[in-house]
């Protein structure tokens, strides 16, 4: 929050005032001082000399000139200061001692003319001018922060206000509003669009999670009659053997089909909780996942084989349920993309699970897509939406699993699931 409020609109509009106005009067200060200081030299120039002719006809009338000012001679001669000899035709500031002349120096006829100016008040003068000027742009910047601090207050305050309640809007009631604590201007109009937006979306969110329980609710109900009809049939009569055998798996079914559902209602939520739910490790998923594929391997003209790899008998367990829908989804899209002739190997460690085919592979710019919703494959089937492999990324997601995809050109594709911890 606090580095948030170093950099927020307001402190920034501030220094924008600040540094624009500093900016824009030390160039307009500079240029209009350069620009004096050259018209002062010019003019001073051409007075200058004008005054050389001035006193030039005071000495030819028999005047005194200007004494220690004036001096007129060959270039170079004894005549002049010493310190003034070397210089050429033209005009100068020098400092001689403490004092400021201005020096105008004119060649006519083999002869040299030299007048002198003390200047040094005048500059004293100028140097004033300059320090109220310093003083002016000071104020100029106190006063562009003081019209910055007053637009904040007016202008962007309420934008922050409405950025610090939109980040606050999931705390309050359903349905609120926002746009009656605004302005009917462009605040209060985007403060209407965001409430408009969010309560749309809030609608829709509590229409699907209604849904969804709704569901949950309703299916438990068939669900739960099938099972006690099961129950009452093998208790009524003895079965046989084949008759019994396809009751287990009616029950294991329906079974399979609560624990689906139960995940479902887990995603819809937003939770990770997965308490109540069968564990198991990771080769006994696999190991569950090879037997429950097998036959449609089979009958596909596949083979479908499973590698240990360093499992040991004291390996984590994780949710069933869930890892019987990612292996089953990882399967079921190896089988159907993987080729008549493929092969498709199921490798498993104690926190890991590769499942590999030697099929035409994943394009290596799908690598992400393919875990987004109602992505297909070339030629899917009709019983493909495109929901698998989403749902094995939001499951992942969920428990802190990673899933990625590897498809060289030349090599197998293989998809792995990581159900290690990340390291801190």
């Amino acid at each position: 929050m606090r580095e948030g409020r170093r950099h927020s609109l307001g402190r920034r509009l501030i220094l924008i005032y600040g540094l624009v106005s500093l900016l824009t009067g030390a160039l307009v200060l500079g240029l209009s001082n350069f620009s004096l200081n050259r018209l002062e030299m010019s003019l001073q120039e051409i007075d200058m000399g004008i005054a050389i002719e001035r006193v030039r006809e005071e000495v030819a009338n028999g005047g005194e000139g200007r004494p220690g000012r004036f001096f007129v001679g060959a270039p170079g001669s004894q005549r002049f200061p010493p310190d003034l000899r070397p210089l050429a035709p033209g005009f100068y500031k020098l400092m001689r001692g403490e004092r400021l002349w201005h020096v105008r120096v004119l060649d006519e006829d083999n002869q040299r003319f030299l007048l002198m100016r003390d200047y040094t008040d005048y500059e004293h003068t100028q140097t004033t001018l300059v320090m109220v000027g310093l003083i002016s742009l000071g104020g100029l910047v106190v006063l562009a922060v003081l019209l910055g601090l007053v637009t904040t207050r007016r202008l962007v305050r309420p934008i922050e206000r409405l950025a610090a309640r939109m980040t606050m809007r999931a705390s309050l009631p359903p349905c609120s509003r926002l746009a009656t604590d605004f302005p009917a201007n462009e605040i209060g109009t985007v403060a209407r669009a965001f409430d408009e937006t969010y309560n749309h979306l809030e609608l829709a969110l509590q229409r699907e999670r209604l849904f969804t329980a709704d569901v949950g609710h309703e299916l438990r109900t068939p669900m739960m009659a099938a099972l006690s009809a099961c129950e009452v049939l093998r208790d009524e009569e003895p079965l046989s053997t084949p008759a019994d055998a396809q009751l287990q798996r009616i029950e294991a079914s329906i079974q399979d089909m609560r624990q689906r559902l139960d995940t479902y209602l887990m995603l819809a939520r937003g939770e990770g909780d997965c308490l109540g739910f069968p564990r198991a490790s990771l080769a006994q998923a696999v190991d569950e996942q090879w037997a429950l594929s097998r036959e449609r391997a089979q009958r596909l003209g596949l083979t479908l084989s499973v590698e240990q790899v360093a499992c040991s008998p004291m390996a984590p367990d994780y949710p069933l349920p869930l890892l019987r829908t990612v292996l089953g989804n990882l399967v079921r899209n190896a089988l159907q993309y993987a080729g008549t002739g493929s092969e498709i190997r199921l490798r498993v460690s104690d926190s890991w699970v590769e499942v590999q085919d030697n099929g035409p592979g994943v394009p290596a710019d799908q690598h992400e897509a393919i875990f987004l919703p109602f992505t297909r494959g070339p030629q899917p089937s009709v019983d493909n939406l495109g929901l698998g492999l989403s749902l094995v990324k939001r499951i992942c997601l969920s428990q802190g699993w990673r899933i990625s995809v590897q498809s060289p050109e030349v090599g197998p594709t293989c998809f792995r699931l990581d159900c290690a911890p990340s390291p801190e």
